[in-house]
């Protein structure tokens, strides 16, 4: 193997362009060129320095019969992952699926949080002597009603994830964003930000707004206006989340091209995610457990503008702790 082969070799191995070689070591990209190619040498003083650089000796570099001794294996340094990549046409399919999945999506959403309405209403109704059927016909009305909704809901969601299934990875794994996918991604963001403010703020008023029904109904003792204050805040929770869902899901799309906010690598990791479904599943529980045991459904769903709260500043500590480990 010649000096240019060699020189080729290490810098190849270390990844480097021929400019970055040559900025090392403080000569022109073309002179780098030429040891390459054997129509130049180096001279001692450079020849000393890209020992130096590629850390190897000077008779290796000269002596033409030497081969380069392999390095030995170090377990504190394992091989760097090779990430997936996501290319244009692909990142292309998933932004349009998303947008096509996105308003189905708020849908079914909206749809199983109003899916208890008639359930509250027949029994409020119930209680307060103005139906003339039995509560337990009542409440199996109710409950016939709920499914009603539910049913058309899960419908949606497996329909829409069975679309976008084999995109999952862009939610867990860490990938490389090939050719042109970041600038249509922020190309997207760009076109769609003042629409997805104006929904996401009409959204967060209206859950906001939500409340003053039921207040409003708490200050009478009758058991029916009652269940017609939390029905009416549970309609407008389901038109203010449907457009911060419907917004949300495109506005998300962009996100895991970009991995940025919520789907930033830090916020990938295996903990957090695990720890949010752990959560999540506990709340959830705790919330149905306490509502049946009690039956005070107009006070139980405090527990989820308190956990969501509690969530924030867990997801925080978590997205902290991944970080460092990361650096």
């Amino acid at each position: 193997m010649t000096l240019g082969e060699k020189i080729t070799t290490l810098r190849k191995q270390q990844g480097w362009s021929q400019d970055e070689l040559a900025e090392r070591l403080d000569v022109s990209r073309q002179s780098v060129s030429k040891w390459e190619g054997g129509q130049a040498a180096p001279e001692i003083e450079k020849l000393l320095r890209l020992s130096e650089v590629f850390s190897v000796s000077c008779d290796y570099l000269m002596k033409d019969e030497m081969i380069l001794p392999a390095a030995p294996a170090s377990p504190e340094t394992p091989p760097a992952p090779v990430l997936r990549q996501v290319g244009l046409e692909e990142a292309r399919e998933f932004i349009a699926l998303k947008k096509a999945a996105a308003w189905p999506m708020a849908l079914a959403v909206a749809l199983c949080i109003l899916s208890p309405i008639c359930l509250i209403l027949l029994g409020g109704a119930s209680v307060a002597g103005l139906l003339p059927i039995p509560e337990q016909w009542a409440a199996m009305a109710g409950v016939v009603i709920l499914l009603l909704f539910v049913i058309p809901a899960v419908g949606i969601f497996l329909h829409c994830g069975m679309k976008t299934e084999k995109f999952e990875y862009m939610e867990k794994e860490v990938f490389e964003a090939g050719p042109g996918v970041t600038a249509l991604a922020r190309e997207g963001m760009d076109r769609d930000r003042e629409t997805h403010g104006r929904r996401m703020t009409a959204g967060v008023c209206l859950c906001v707004a939500a409340a003053v029904p039921l207040l409003v109904c708490t200050a009478t003792e009758d058991e029916f206006l009652l269940a017609c204050g939390i029905s009416l805040l549970l309609a407008i929770v389901a038109a203010g989340v449907y457009q911060i869902v419907g917004t949300g899901v495109t506005w998300g799309a962009y996100q895991m091209l970009l991995q940025e906010g919520d789907y930033a690598p830090e916020q990938k990791s295996a903990l957090v995610r695990n720890v949010s479904v752990v959560y999540w599943c506990v709340v959830t529980a705790g919330y149905l457990l306490w509502s049946f045991l009690t039956s005070a459904w107009d006070r139980t769903w405090l527990v989820w503008p308190v956990a969501g709260v509690l969530f924030a500043a867990l997801a925080t500590l978590l997205t902290a702790c991944a970080r460092r480990k990361r650096s």
